[in-house]
């Protein structure tokens, strides 16, 4: 049961997420009653021991986190090792899009999204592969990881982030229009052209 209880509260640790009992079950090995068992081992362990650290037992998991009274102490490390708002909002506008390509974010967020892309991948928050012109951006586990988010709910998440969804659909709308002109303008000359065929010839001649 020591030896249990120590590979749990590693992968907690570790994880610094929430850990459903079936992927605790499928990482230890171990049935879902000896892991129950070895959770609330541990949960008192850390009740009962002087610690800085809790164990916290939700409806879709359990975590390790750090005690109310050390909260305000480690806030600040926290906040230092957060994304910047710009990479935040970058980041955002791949979840909201996914799956993306890099050229759909760099129209949407700009030039500068060059960079953020370039940030984010170091970081590890995505990777980028080839996609014919382009290329093909991949959320990472760190992602979801880090905003403890399972992939199918990341719409719900992102669409609270209204006014970057208000910004993709102006974006969008503009690119549509952009290209719903030039489509017209094309169509305009092309039909001149028809009705003047003289213009042709001439162009052709010189």
């Amino acid at each position: 049961m020591d030896e249990l209880i120590k590979k749990i509260e590693a992968l907690l640790f570790s994880s610094g997420r929430k850990m459903t009992t079936e992927e605790l079950c499928r990482l230890c090995r171990e049935s879902p009653p000896n892991i129950i068992a070895a959770l609330a081992e541990l949960k008192k362990q850390y009740a009962q021991g002087d610690s800085s650290l809790v164990l916290f037992e939700e409806a879709d998991g359990w975590k390790i986190s750090v005690r109310e009274q050390f909260m305000n102490l480690v806030q600040n490390v926290v906040t230092e090792t957060e994304l910047p708002r710009g990479l935040t909002e970058t980041l955002a506008v791949i979840a909201f899009k996914y799956p993306v390509t890099q050229s759909e974010i760099v129209k949407i967020r700009s030039n500068k999204a060059y960079d953020h892309l370039d940030e984010l991948e170091t970081a590890g928050y995505i990777t980028r592969s080839k996609q014919g012109r382009t290329k093909k951006i991949t959320l990472t586990q760190k992602f979801f990881d880090y905003f403890e988010l399972p992939p199918d709910e990341l719409k719900k998440h992102f669409s609270k982030f209204e006014d970057i969804a208000k910004e993709i659909e102006k974006k969008e709308k503009e690119i549509l229009e952009s290209k719903d002109k030039k489509e017209t303008a094309d169509e305009v000359n092309q039909t001149a052209l028809s009705d003047n065929p003289s213009q042709s010839n001439d162009k052709n001649e010189a």
